[in-house]
This record gives structure tokens, C-alpha cells and sequence, in this order.
């Protein structure tokens, strides 16, 4: 039988745990939002999730409580988590969520930098080819009415032929 003190102990590590499940969820649900997972990956990190919480509630509940599992243990992960989840979740989201925007803005600005001479170097090649483009559009109607014209000549001569 456990003291008091230790029963309170093992209860505080448990809540503890919770709270640290609670931001783990956090994580994921941030991790889903920025790569707009579908169902697949979804299930991925959801099998991640449950691996993680799962060795991370067997490690508190060995080396707390030697491996017991009692009630208080499961209702101290639970109210940790409840509280977590009530007064740090949040801002803890709030944060996270700017976390995740300022570095989205900050690699679309490098990435900006990064292809800007590839950028260039496209405009100074496109800009050429464009225009040859354009004068092998024109020849080739300049082309093809002359080959035009002159079919309708020679099938208007053949047909004057066979009159004769």
C-alpha cells in the first residue's frame, strides 16, 4: 500500500502526463492544419500519436508508480489532460498557430528570393523565343496560303484540262 504522500505523488506525475498529452494533441492537430492531411495521413499520425502517449503512459506509470495501474493513476492522466485542455490549449494554439504563419511567410519570402533569378533568367529567355514564335506562326500562314493559292490553281488548271 502506497503513503499518502506517494499516492499524491503519483497522482501529480499523472496529471503531469496529461497535461503533456494534451500539448502532444496540440502538435498534431497544427502538424494536420499545416499539411492539410487527408485520410490517409491522418491515420498515420493518429497511429503516431496513439504510439507516443501510449510509451510515454507506460513510462510514467513504471517509474512512478512501479508499473501499478490503479484508478487515481487513469483519472490523474484524465484531469491533466481535461485541464490542459481547459486553460493552456488555447494559447497554446494561438501560438503554435503563429509559429506556423510566420514561418510560412518566412519561407515564401526566402523562396521568393531563391527563384527570383530563375525568374529572370526565364523572362530573358522566354521573351526571345516568344518572338520567334510569332514569326513562325506568321510564316508558316504566309506558308500555307501560298501552298493554298497554289493547289487551287493547279486543281482549277486540271479541271480546265479534262474539259478539253
Amino acid at each position: 500500500m502506497l503513503s499518502t504522500s506517494n499516492q499524491a505523488y503519483v497522482f501529480l506525475s499523472t496529471m503531469y502526463a496529461g497535461f503533456i498529452i494534451g500539448f502532444l494533441y496540440d502538435c498534431c492537430r497544427i502538424i494536420r492544419k499545416m499539411i492539410r492531411a487527408g485520410v490517409f495521413v491522418t491515420g498515420v499520425l493518429d497511429l503516431l500519436f496513439w504510439s507516443v502517449i501510449g510509451t510515454l503512459s507506460f513510462l510514467v506509470i513504471f517509474y512512478v508508480n512501479d508499473g501499478e495501474v490503479r484508478f487515481f493513476t487513469i483519472i490523474g492522466f484524465v484531469i491533466g489532460w481535461i485541464l490542459y485542455v481547459i486553460t493552456l490549449s488555447p494559447f497554446i494554439m494561438k501560438a503554435l498557430n503563429w509559429i506556423y504563419e510566420t514561418l510560412a511567410k518566412v519561407i515564401h519570402w526566402l523562396m521568393k528570393i531563391i527563384l527570383w533569378p530563375f525568374q529572370m533568367l526565364w523572362k530573358a529567355v522566354s521573351f526571345p523565343i516568344a518572338g520567334v514564335k510569332k514569326l513562325w506562326t506568321k510564316f508558316k500562314r504566309i506558308v500555307s496560303k501560298k501552298i493554298h493559292t497554289v493547289l487551287k490553281k493547279t486543281s482549277k488548271k486540271q479541271v480546265d484540262e479534262k474539259e478539253f
